[in-house]
């Protein structure tokens, strides 16, 4: 009997970054707000996705991240996911593409958030100069966020509400030229998962 092996390419919006995601710096209003009454910032989840401590970090042999559009419903094994976000004035830029993407389930997380305590991830999140120096006053309300979602085991939630920090695990990563241009600008929902 022949199975014809059928491969998913998909694609997926994150929030916008400057910095190779290697530490939130606010620069869209889709994230997570963060306020103390005077001023507002917005916090994507997936602004630590490439930091040098969860690069180096692996899970059942598979890397993490999180993307937004995992957190709405549960998804299917993706061979190719590329990742994108929009710049403004019509500008979408293609910046990685992972394999073999798995969405985690709730009973992963205990295991998982042990793993990176072990590794002091939240301590490098606590601690990370990057953060900081881009919060300023709201580093704190930041990081209080931040290890609420942290602390959380859920994967699928609405709107903002509280979801684990990482909600995939994929094998591998490519980066793109960060001047990778795509006609995606049509794409604007974080939640979907788009063709």
């Amino acid at each position: 009997m022949f199975t014809e092996l059928i491969r998913i390419f998909m694609k997926a919006k994150t929030y916008k970054s400057k910095n190779n995601f290697k530490a939130p710096q606010s620069l869209s209003k889709f994230g997570i707000e963060v306020t103390n009454g005077r001023e507002t910032k917005y916090l994507g989840l997936e602004e630590f996705n490439f930091c040098p401590i969860i690069k180096k970090f692996k899970f059942e042999k598979k890397h993490v991240a999180y993307i937004p559009c995992y957190s709405t419903c549960i998804r299917p094994f993706i061979d190719k996911l590329d990742l994108f976000f929009y710049d403004g004035n019509g500008i979408t830029i293609h910046y990685a593409t992972l394999s073999n993407v798995e969405q985690l389930t709730t009973n992963e997380i205990p295991n998982l958030r042990n793993l990176l305590i072990a590794s002091h991830f939240p301590k490098f999140v606590q601690t990370n100069p990057d953060f900081q120096n881009n919060y300023k006053n709201l580093f704190q309300p930041a990081f209080k966020v931040w290890m609420k979602n942290f602390k959380n085991n859920t994967i699928i939630s609405k709107g903002h509400n509280t979801r684990f920090v990482f909600n995939v695990k994929y094998k591998s990563i490519k980066f793109h030229n960060p001047t990778n241009l795509v006609p995606w600008s049509n794409l604007k929902r974080a939640r979907a998962l788009y063709p």
